[in-house]
């Protein structure tokens, strides 16, 4: 049974401006956040004249292990890693190619990698700079450089682009147990903080619009309200916009135990909202706004893997660390190759984007279904909302 989302927001007040605070807010509103008419969607598609919200970007190390943490709930923990990457100078071409076709966001992040990992990610991300692109950036901010923080504290960013952090935990103990490290005395959670701030401090004196949010898994390890009481008080101290706790959703291919130890039951889900969504309430203050989302409405889209028919790809296609091109960030991983649109060490990114048939739609879209039934593809919240929005608007109705 896979778990349901509650949010917390704890958005700092000081230097944001009321429509900055509500698109906080609204990030996490996928009904109308990536299209806002779903019939002048259909017909792009149709015509093949579609320009996708954003595009992320998942690179991989170009040698060693895809990620050094082995957190036990990791959805790519099950990533098989062919060794197959893109070299930077084609990571450049692609990245520009993008830019060149219309597209004015770009995600960093990882199905089974961190992108601040990446040998090359500040070249990476000065393209996008250079495009006058939106960027955001998730990570677990362990490596970080100078010219890093140059990049995405610069005054000249575009607005809207952010740095997401995932901490999961208040204290070094905490965090090296959550991140799979239970024999490490490494004070890894006391770094990622000083991170933050050293991005705080260089957006303070720049001014540069950058969201820095932080994210918060709650489980079986770090549930307990002095626990996240510190986490709160740290990370809102280090500079953090906005702190989100959300609860695990189950990897794929992992099957809940009775007695299993990270990831929480139902019950325990419902208990741990129960007795934290009171502290969290208690921590709104002159200076720090807090909102609680409960989700537990859309609990039933995780007893589904996957909504069909999938329009990802059409909206927010996503590059994986091996190099190729796959319809969404869930599925961007070799271990799901029959679902990938196409090789970019091989064709160009709108050449392979822009390979569907429209004569026959209906087939084009089935087939896709298939193969993901077959694979065992898993939609997030985020793709399980955004199909259901499209499919309930009936605009392709007759046509898939």
């Amino acid at each position: 049974m896979s778990i349901p989302y509650f949010v917390c927001y704890y958005v700092a007040m000081g230097g944001f401006m009321e429509s900055a605070k509500e698109s906080l807010a609204d990030r996490y509103n996928y009904k109308t956040r990536f299209f806002n008419d779903a019939n002048e969607l259909k017909e792009k598609i149709i015509n093949k004249t579609v320009i996708p919200h954003q595009v992320e970007v998942q690179p991989g190390r170009m040698s060693g292990a895809l990620c050094w943490l082995r957190c036990p709930y990791c959805y790519g923990k099950t990533a098989i890693d062919t060794g197959e990457r893109l070299p930077r100078e084609r990571y450049i071409e692609i990245l520009r190619q993008i830019a060149e076709g219309g597209v004015n966001k770009i995600a960093f992040a990882g199905y089974a990698t961190d992108p601040l990992n990446y040998e090359y990610i500040e070249d990476l991300l000065q393209v996008v700079r250079d495009n006058n692109q939106i960027f955001g950036v998730h990570t677990k901010l362990l490596r970080l450089s100078e010219r890093f923080i140059s990049q995405v504290t610069s005054s000249s960013i575009e607005p809207q682009s952010f740095l997401s952090v995932s901490v999961d935990a208040g204290t070094n103990e905490t965090y090296n147990i959550v991140h799979g490290e239970k024999t490490s005395k490494a004070k890894i959670y006391d770094k990622v903080c000083s991170n933050i701030r050293r991005i705080t401090k260089a957006r303070s004196i720049s001014g540069a619009p950058l969201d820095i949010s932080t994210t918060y898994l709650i489980n079986s390890w770090n549930n307990q309200t002095e626990e996240v009481l510190k986490a709160i008080n740290d990370l809102r101290n280090a500079g953090s916009n906005l702190i989100r706790f959300t609860f695990i959703q189950v990897p794929r291919g992992y099957q809940k135990k009775d007695k299993d130890e990270n990831v929480p039951s139902r019950e325990e889900v419902l208990e741990y909202m129960e007795r934290l969504a009171p502290i969290v309430h208690n921590e709104d203050g002159d200076d720090c706004r807090v909102l609680i989302m409960d989700l537990d409405s859309d609990y039933e889209t995780y007893n589904v893997h996957r909504s069909l028919p999938c329009y990802a790809r059409f909206i927010y296609p996503t590059i994986g660390f091996d190099g190729w091109l796959y319809h969404c960030s869930e599925s961007a991983s070799p271990h799901f190759r029959e679902l990938a649109i196409g090789n970019l060490n091989e064709r160009d990114f709108w050449d392979l984007f822009y390979d569907y048939d429209v004569k026959d739609f209906r087939r084009t879209i089935k087939q896709a279904g298939e193969l993901m039934d077959r694979t065992r593809c898993k939609c997030d919240r985020k793709e399980h909302v955004v199909n259901s929005t499209i499919r309930e608007s009936a605009v392709f109705d007759g046509v898939c």
